[in-house]
């Protein structure tokens, strides 16, 4: 087939061609709507310092794996990032080692949603509770957040960029849980608010965009390399705003996430005889640590080679097949280049090691399954060689 399937994203949809929709979490959560995932996450982290005043120099635990856009969001405030390492072959934060760095400076754990797969809040909302901390779910990479029935988190981060489950073109939500509005709200006044107005400008990008999602366009794409498709960067986050999201365009963006197939499931099936050679499907199993809803659609299918010699082939072989499909960060975040300035480099063996391994396959509307068939006849043929 002429063109290559893009790692990541679904349409930005029209806005107004569903009939409002409940947001599933509006019985525990206030909902602010931002200018980006990483602006809502700053703004988390600032309302947890002012629940905390007396700290002079607050710190904020993350997991030492995930986008740089953590370490952003977090320097904005003034605060301090803390990493810890993962459980061996999870994206889950080892929470022994959250209990071992909480210092009388640390006011928040970011608990990330990794591609669809839950982070396991019970766990960390037990660790927060006990040593009076807030708990921040950052469900950028997935939708809905898993505090919608159980509210384990104090606070929410939504993102509404393109490569994400809701691909608004841009915006982020910041979900509060509802006891502590109002302590949150001298917080919230010091963001300016704007107007997203849906109009033929916006119109015509979303047009674009879209367009430019197709096989053909996407290959074209991805050969100017100064556009930068699929690279990991670090950037400072150096404005902070609020918006005013038109509810028509929300409720048809969630109408239609709510519409899509469920391609993992089909990776489930078709992959399954790798497992017996050491590769790990992630997520594939509800009750594992890593663990995802089996009827979310996910935003991309994660899997985990043998090793690294193992997932650089695959990677190299599928995407001459015209799929692209990547190692996604590919590094852990003390050697993304800009991060090593903020970060003390240490050992984060697990983290390191799941880095090193991990290969993402696309999971969106478009993939079909003779492309499922096809991405699994070449991993099954690299992991029985």
């Amino acid at each position: 087939m002429l063109g290559k399937l893009r790692p990541v994203g679904s349409r930005v949809p029209r806005p107004g061609c569903s009939a409002g929709v409940k947001l599933s979490w509006e019985d525990h959560y206030r909902t602010e709507f931002t200018g980006s995932g990483t602006e809502a996450l700053s703004i988390a982290v600032a309302i947890a310092m002012a629940h905390r005043p007396e700290v002079r120099e607050p710190e904020v635990i993350i997991p030492a794996y995930g986008c740089p856009d953590l370490i952003s969001a977090i320097l904005a405030q003034g605060a301090k990032p803390v990493l810890v390492d993962l459980l061996p072959e999870s994206p889950c934060m080892n929470d022994a080692q959250v209990r071992d760095v909480i210092t009388t400076e640390t006011v928040a754990v970011v608990g990330v949603d990794f591609l669809g797969i839950s982070e396991r809040l019970d766990v960390l909302s037990q660790v927060c509770r006990d040593r009076n901390l807030f708990l921040i779910e950052d469900s950028a990479q997935s939708f809905p957040p898993a505090s919608s029935d159980r509210p384990l988190a104090d606070l929410v981060v939504l993102s509404f960029g393109r490569g994400k489950p809701i691909n608004l073109m841009g915006g982020g939500a910041l979900l509060i849980r509802r006891e502590i509005v109002d302590r949150s709200l001298a917080v919230l006044g010091r963001y300016p608010l704007s107007e997203v107005v849906t109009g033929l400008s916006w119109k015509l990008k979303r047009s674009v965009f879209n367009l430019l999602m197709a096989r053909l366009p996407f290959f074209i794409l991805e050969k100017m390399p100064f556009l930068g498709i699929g690279e990991t960067r670090f950037r400072k986050l150096k404005t902070i705003s609020r918006l005013e999201l038109p509810e028509a365009l929300l409720s048809s963006a969630i109408f239609e996430f709510g519409a899509r197939p469920l391609i993992h499931k089909l990776y489930d099936r078709e992959l399954q005889s790798i497992e017996v050679f050491g590769w790990k499907l992630l997520g594939k199993r509800k009750s594992e640590s890593t663990g995802g809803d089996p009827d979310t659609p996910r935003l991309r299918y994660a899997v985990l080679a043998p090793d690294k010699e193992l997932r650089d082939q695959a990677l190299r072989s599928l995407n001459r097949s015209g799929i692209a499909a990547s190692a996604f960060y590919d590094k852990t975040l003390p050697h993304i280049e800009g991060v090593e300035e903020a970060l003390k480099e240490k050992p984060f063996p697990c983290a390191d090691d799941f880095a090193s391994r991990l290969m993402t396959l696309p999971c969106h509307e478009d993939v079909k399954e003779s492309d499922i068939s096809l991405i699994a006849n070449i991993i099954r043929g690299i992991a029985q060689n």
